[in-house]
């Protein structure tokens, strides 16, 4: 009796030090996959800047920030207005700058994005799109709360500076 209680007592020492590394491995795999993410999408940012000669998000029709436009601009192929089509054909020669499909917030699982024509525009409520991008500067940033942030494991405040722009 007293050896199963020694082995069941060592067991829970193991479990109680096995299993918060275990749980910030995770949180820190979340953290990774969301840098990973931002630096992806803005690096099709930049390819679609340096051949359009500025940024994506502004609806060819209206001249209006649009983020349904945005994504497409970035997931289709496009002409030197911005306009997209699905399929490569003149005049739509450039892109697709990303893989299909465009990729979700790890935060909230949304994959709509915000455009701002500036930094100083509105930001959305919390919670109801996945990212936020600002036509003027290429800027593109998550969209959460730092409560949020914190359930993925962002506890920085320094990074969550450079992944934010909702704030």
């Amino acid at each position: 009796m007293v050896e199963l209680v020694m082995v069941v007592t060592i067991i829970g020492i193991i479990a109680a030090i096995a299993v918060p590394r275990v749980s910030n491995a995770a949180s820190g795999a979340s953290a990774n996959s969301m840098q990973a993410t931002l630096t992806a999408v803005r690096k099709a940012i930049d390819c679609y800047y340096a051949e359009h000669g500025y940024f994506p998000g502004k609806n060819p029709v209206s001249g209006l920030p649009d983020g349904t436009m945005f994504v497409r601009q970035l997931l289709e192929y496009t002409d030197v207005a911005g306009r997209n089509n699905a399929t490569y054909a003149a005049p739509y020669l450039y892109g697709p700058y990303l893989r299909a499909p465009f990729p979700a917030n790890p935060t909230n699982k949304l994959n709509t994005v915000h455009v701002k024509a500036t930094p100083l525009d509105a930001n959305p409520g919390d919670g109801t799109v996945g990212w936020v991008a600002i036509l003027s500067t290429g800027d593109f940033g998550i969209s959460a709360t730092d409560t949020q942030l914190e359930d993925v494991g962002i506890k920085d405040l320094d990074v969550r500076a450079i992944i934010r722009l909702d704030q």
